[in-house]
Formats: C-alpha cells, structure tokens, sequence
C-alpha cells in the first residue's frame, strides 16, 4: 500500500487475520506511514490522525480538541472498548455501531459527536465539513467477525443503524437553508441489520 501512495487518499486502514487471531492498523499518510500490530488489543477508528507527528506534518487537525467530532467518537470508542473486553461479538459491534452517547457533553443525544453519526440533528454541524444540521452522518454500516470473514459474509445495514429514519422532505421544511439540495435530497431509512453471503 506504500508503493506508489501519493497521499491522495490519507487513511487509517484497520485490517484483521483471522488465521492467527492477529489485528493491525495502518495509517497511511503521505510522508508518515505507521503500522501497529497486536494479538490481544484493539483498534477503532474514526476520521482521526493517531501518530502525533503525522498530525502535525500533514494535517491541521485538532488533536486536543474534545468537542470536535472525530475526537469525541474516538473517546468513545476507546469507552466501549474498555468496558466491554473478552466479549464483543456482532451483536455489540451492532450495538455500537447504534450508539448515541456524547462523550463531550456526557448525555445520550444523538449528533456529530456520536458513533451514530447524525450531524442533520446538530445544531453545531460538523465543521468545516457540515454547517449546522447539514444532511450528513452515518449512512451504512457493517460488522463482520473472523467466523464470518471466512465464509466472506457480513452483516450490514443501511441508514442510521439506530432506527431514526432521514426525511428529506421535513428536514427541508425544518431547514429551508438547504433548500438548494431539494432536487437531490433524498429520504435515507433506517433498515435492519441482515447478513450478506456469497453465493455457493
């Protein structure tokens, strides 16, 4: 993946061998490229830069920043993760994947700062990437454990994960600022959790 990487698309790429039971991070920056490897840790990921220096050398990104969406996720996340060690499976990967606590505000209350992402339901936005209730978030989502990968399934689900529905018709009566994406708006529902498998 380092080979002929221009830095066009900066990433964290989270990857798992299920034969060895082994899990790694890269993150692929243009001029910073780390990999961590563990066999009995974690990894979560959420639009961050983890290595200090690459954060400084190829981002403005504000590391210290809690109230800032990807840090708020990422304190969650390292939250759920401690919380819940030896026995997360598909089911709480799920439910995670649903969560709408705010490690900021330290309330349950859907918005940009949750692992749920609703930023069309947060008055702050998601800057400098949403203004404030900018019709964004969490549009997919999926799960998979090393059983599954090795029968290259998965669990997927479109939408909020959580259930909330988007509507673009009310969002627009409720939000006439993004009356511009009326003729694209679309409604995105919620749907459940179903398990995709190759065909034998």
């Amino acid at each position: 993946m380092k080979e002929g990487n221009n830095g066009g698309y900066a990433n964290d790429w989270l990857i798992a061998d299920r034969k060895t039971g082994e899990i790694a991070s890269l993150e692929l920056g243009l001029k910073h490229v780390n990999l961590w490897r563990t066999r009995d840790g974690y990894f979560v990921g959420s639009n961050y830069p983890i290595e200090p220096a690459l954060a400084k050398d190829e981002t403005d990104f504000p590391i210290n920043d809690r109230n800032q969406s990807a840090n708020a996720r990422h304190i969650r996340w390292d939250q759920l993760m401690r919380e819940n060690k030896g026995r997360i499976d598909v089911s709480l990967g799920q439910k995670f994947l649903a969560d709408h606590f705010d490690s900021f505000s330290e309330k349950t209350q859907p918005s940009e700062r949750t692992l749920c992402g609703h930023v069309e339901l947060s008055e702050r936005g998601s800057k400098p990437w949403q203004p404030p209730f900018g019709p964004a978030g969490a549009v997919q989502n999926k799960v998979a454990d090393a059983t599954m990968a090795e029968q290259m399934s998965l669990a997927a689900s479109m939408g909020h994960s959580c259930g909330i529905h988007f509507k673009a018709a009310r969002h627009l009566k409720e939000h006439p600022e993004f009356a511009w994406e009326k003729g694209t708006l679309r409604d995105l529902d919620s749907h459940p959790w179903t398990v995709f498998k190759i065909a034998k």
